[in-house]
């Protein structure tokens, strides 16, 4: 049995989809699996999870009380030491680190230890800062871009990254898109039960991320028989409660749910947007899981122009592109697949296509493991290094 590390700052694993469908994917295939992770809320560190077998799975969790974004880099320097001094400790074969946070660490317990690393960039850290000097990012993505050459593999969430860093210096590369896993095997799909055309949001309310929530908000008044129905949490949460509480058949906030129900409410939905700005930057070149469920729900989405989103929305005729600055271009959008359900379901189609053939999570498992399989045994084989000729990407 391979044994793996998986190091990531943050927990607990149930707020992180894409987390606990890495893990299990590797659960599944016969590995035993140790995660590294931090919980900034100093609360209990009891990581039960009852799909993954205790034989195979465990965890170590630093428990310390911390800012999360950016801010937490104050409190960096503990998670490196007990990431490092865990890393060192542990036996292992393999070493998975997603995000730059984390990496520096891995690098230098997997070089002592002649060990396999694979580095996972979800988020550009550099690129999370919404203002930001060009020095300052030169510099920040310069030193990961470093990072990702001492890297013996490199995991993407989207290609478009690829430009984000001005090229990967790594010949081993695999794009991993977060898509949710089939609705055939996850979502019970109930029949539509409302008259009303049914806009759906989920995910983090962050003002920071300039959302531009505030873009639907400010139109809803003006449709007769469109209810907008917002999930999660942040500092939006409170603007949108309001609305709610003023325009209760228009506007309607049902807080933060699990994962599972994200799914069903977006098969049940008519139609999912996603208009966040493309700064911070990371917005521009990841396309981001919203569009993937819509994909995999076959429903049609509304995404703003200027970022990877909108290019595979326009690549794979699934949705509309408009201006989100522009209340009229918003407004419109809703009200044409509103007055075309046949627009509806055409664009939902086109979507649960591409889903099929290009994105669906079943393609992203194999792919992983393929791309595991083969850096494991030319790693292993060469006494604990690649082959200099070796380049795997797809």
């Amino acid at each position: 049995m391979k044994k793996l590390v998986f190091v990531k700052n943050f927990f607990p694993l149930e707020n992180d989809p894409r987390l606990l469908k890495l893990l299990s994917i590797f659960l599944s295939d016969n590995y035993h699996v140790t995660f590294l992770g931090w919980n900034r809320d100093d609360s209990s560190s009891s990581d039960s999870h009852k799909q993954f077998e205790k034989k195979q799975y465990q965890s170590k969790i630093l428990c310390k009380k911390a800012s999360t974004g950016i801010a937490s880099v104050f409190a960096l320097p503990l998670w490196w030491v007990f990431e490092f001094l865990w890393l060192l400790r542990m036996d292992y074969d393999v070493v998975h680190v997603v995000n730059f946070p984390s990496i520096m660490p891995a690098i230098i317990a997997t070089k002592l230890k002649r060990k396999l690393l694979i580095y996972d960039i979800e988020d550009t850290y550099i690129d999370q800062l919404t203002v930001l000097p060009q020095l300052l990012r030169f510099i920040g993505i310069h030193v990961e871009k470093l990072c990702i050459t001492l890297a013996n593999g490199v995991v993407l969430v989207d290609e478009l990254q690829v430009d984000e860093f001005g090229g990967i210096p790594n010949p081993n590369l695999t794009v991993i898109y977060d898509s949710p896993s089939s609705i055939v095997e996850n979502v019970s799909i109930a029949p539509k039960t409302h008259d009303n055309f049914v806009v759906f949001y989920a995910g983090y309310l962050s003002r920071n991320r300039n959302l531009n929530l505030d873009s639907m908000l400010n139109v809803i008044d003006s449709f007769d028989g469109v209810t907008v129905v917002f999930v999660g949490d942040g500092d939006l949460m409170d603007e949108i409660k309001t609305k709610a509480r003023t325009m209760p058949n228009k506007v309607k906030y049902l807080g933060r749910v699990p994962y599972s129900e994200v799914l069903k409410l977006s098969s049940q939905a008519d139609l999912l947007f996603s208009l966040r700005d493309p700064v911070p930057l990371v917005q521009k070149y990841i396309c981001g899981s919203k569009f993937l469920e819509a994909l995999m729900c076959a429903k049609p989405i509304i995404v703003n122009k200027g970022t990877s989103t909108a290019i595979k929305v326009v690549k794979h005729n699934c949705g509309l592109v408009v201006d989100a600055q522009n209340t009229d271009d918003v407004k419109n959008a809703v009200l044409r697949l509103k007055n075309q359900p046949s627009l509806c379901k055409e664009l939902g189609f086109n979507g649960r296509t591409a889903y099929d053939a290009l994105y669906g999570w079943d393609k992203m498992r194999q792919r992983l493991l393929n791309f595991y399989s083969t850096l494991y045994s030319d790693f292993y084989h060469n006494g604990g290094n690649l082959s200099k000729n070796l380049s795997v990407s797809n």
